[in-house]
């Protein structure tokens, strides 16, 4: 389902989705849908793609708006933990736009056991020198029915721009690949905020538009 509905996240100083051994485990950044997109959430093989813009100015290390998609646990599958169901999501995956270095990046986060982060230039549209800048990401299931097939099934990462060209950013390989596991997964997908820094008094507003999450029937 899909929304053209414009909404904002705003993420105060300390925000942040990450976790890096040994110990760090931080979930505690603002995450939302437009009102109108009410399938956010659903199991994980029926999931088709995600896609949503983001515009924000940045100003600090790390500031950062994107999609973030969590895998937990399917409630009432036997094993399943009620506790980690409710707190931080066993995986989990995150890409947009972040704020590194002094200048705006295409960043992604796949976290399966701990984060793996990538990080590559923003493409920008032609004619967008000057103008508020909107940037479009798409994260897509590669479904192929061939099991022998070396390709085999992943997530793509795109930025989409005008015209609707895909720049691929990564592919993400873990997402099905325990056997039969991929069953009991539920998968929630929203929009995310975050600002890192703690050493600030101001919050990082990200605006969203044109969300959209869609599921096999």
């Amino acid at each position: 389902m899909s929304s053209s509905t414009t909404f904002s996240i705003s993420a105060g100083p300390g925000t942040d989705i990450w976790r890096k051994p040994p110990h760090t485990d931080v979930f505690n950044a603002p995450a939302a849908a437009a009102p109108s997109v009410t399938a956010t959430s659903g199991p994980l093989l029926s999931f088709v793609s995600a896609r949503a813009s983001f515009s924000f100015a940045w100003s600090e290390q790390y500031d950062q708006g994107g999609l973030l998609l969590s895998f937990r646990p399917r409630a009432g599958l036997e094993g399943a933990d009620t506790k980690a169901s409710s707190s931080s999501p066993t995986k989990w995956v995150k890409t947009g736009i972040e704020f590194y270095n002094r200048r705006p990046m295409l960043s992604t986060v796949a976290c399966d056991r701990w984060a793996d982060w990538s990080v590559g230039p923003l493409t920008t549209s032609p004619g967008s020198a000057g103008a508020k800048t909107w940037t479009t990401i798409s994260v897509e299931r590669e479904i192929n029915e061939n099991a022998t097939n070396e390709n085999g099934s992943s997530w793509w990462v795109y930025q989409i721009l005008e015209g609707g060209e895909k720049v691929s950013l990564r592919e993400i390989c873990w997402v099905y690949g325990d056997g039969n596991d991929a069953e009991n997964w539920e998968l929630e997908v929203l929009a995310m905020a975050a600002r890192p820094e703690k050493n600030v008094n101001t919050s990082l507003e990200v605006e969203v538009r044109d969300m959209e999450v869609k599921w096999a029937a």
